[in-house]
């Protein structure tokens, strides 16, 4: 099934993208990016593999086809550290990522490998830093060593995704942790970003490492009363319990307002404040231009090579052309600076794919502009996750 941009979806694209239509050739270019980089999404549930959430071959060969160069791999770290399993699930979880590492190279992507924790190891990063760094340390060269039988120039190493714990905690640390896998990893590119979560501002306050072959990460979901509004899991957040918040807005903006007031009158103190916070500023293209340009300003005073491997909007309550216009505003953004990207994510409530699971040729011009308009009649790939707590999370 072919999914038709309406009038006001082919409106909103071009006046989002339009910021950057010289993209990385007009903006500050940052420090060189790790080669295969550029284009990517995520694609968790292969490492471990999840029964019923292989992607479909054709799928992932049309997607490399349109320009899509990366794929993030999420691998889930409780199973494949000793501290949470034992020899048996350690070996078959990393069996499931060599097998994944080999289709998605064969087919011509570039991978990263992104040790990302579930609920038990974010509780220990909290609760116990010191233990939680010591089952890193045991635990990397083991993943490492796996990374190490893939050529170096098409797969990198992503040592932790956000990290349940502050700043001046992971900081030190995490500077560690990359000496002990470059110990294993000598030429391999590995991808470090700030705790707790990735934020942009965060990073510009980093002083680089000294090891010349980092790519520096973030993540972008601003404002997140837009990106993750409804969001099934969130119930505690007051975006959890929005609807309706468009994008762009303007400072003043009426329509945040009111939603405002209705939440205000329901007795929802935390979701009328999120509301009024967002109205106080102009959330439109200028302004995620402005926030990805204050980074890419620490970018090209420091050589670091930077890649946003997250960013999108949960499809549930934002109206489509609205995150549409977020996405490729993002992705403009993004590109103005040489930084390279990685959608969340493929086929979950964030995905590129539809709700019947085909390509969303909406999303895919959004993310890849004017070389989407080639594209052919939608393929069918896995189903889009949609049971349980976890749908759609990230």
């Amino acid at each position: 099934m072919k999914t038709r941009l309406s009038r006001r979806e082919a409106l909103l694209l071009p006046l989002a993208a339009g910021l950057s239509t010289a993209s990385a050739e007009t903006g500050k270019r940052a420090g060189a990016l790790a080669p295969n980089l550029a284009k990517g999404f995520n694609l968790p549930d292969q490492a471990p593999a999840r029964a019923g959430r292989s992607p479909r071959e054709e799928t992932l060969r049309r997607l490399r086809a349109l320009g899509m160069s990366h794929v993030r791999l999420p691998v889930i770290a409780e199973y494949v550290l000793a501290r949470f399993s034992g020899p048996a699930t350690i070996s078959s979880a990393l069996d499931d990522l060599d097998r994944s590492i080999e289709r998605l190279l064969g087919i011509g992507y570039s991978v990263s490998v992104d040790l990302h924790p579930g609920s038990d190891f974010n509780a220990l990063h909290q609760r116990d830093p010191q233990s939680a760094h010591q089952a890193l340390l045991e635990g990397w060269p083991m993943l490492a060593k796996r990374i190490a039988r893939w050529p170096q120039e098409r797969i990198f190493a992503e040592l932790l995704n956000e990290p349940a714990t502050t700043d001046d905690i992971w900081r030190p640390f995490v500077e560690q942790l990359a000496t002990a896998v470059r110990a294993i990893l000598p030429k391999t590119y590995i991808l470090a970003g700030p705790a707790p979560y990735h934020r942009i501002e965060a990073l510009a306050g980093w002083s680089p490492f000294a090891d010349d072959r980092i790519v520096y990460v973030c993540h972008f979901y601003d404002p997140m009363m837009f990106t993750h509004q409804g969001a099934t899991w969130e119930q505690d957040a007051p975006w959890g319990r929005g609807g309706g918040v468009p994008f762009p807005s303007a400072a003043g903006d009426p329509t945040l307002l009111a939603l405002a007031r209705a939440a205000e009158k329901k007795g929802d103190a935390g979701l009328a404040n999120e509301l009024s916070n967002m109205a106080a500023q102009a959330w439109n293209a200028n302004a995620i231009s402005t926030q990805f340009a204050a980074l890419g300003r620490w970018s090209a005073q420091h050589s670091a090579p930077v890649i946003v491997n997250e960013f999108g909007v949960l499809k549930g309550k934002a109206k489509r052309a609205d995150r549409l216009a977020w996405l490729a505003a993002t992705r403009a953004a993004v590109e103005a600076q040489g930084f390279g990207w990685a959608h969340w994510d493929y086929d979950t409530s964030f995905g590129l794919l539809d709700d019947q699971g085909e390509i969303d040729q909406g999303v895919i011009q959004a993310l890849l502009g004017d070389k989407a308009r080639s594209v052919a009649p939608s393929v069918s790939a896995t189903s889009p996750m949609m049971t349980g707590s976890d749908s759609g999370t990230k």
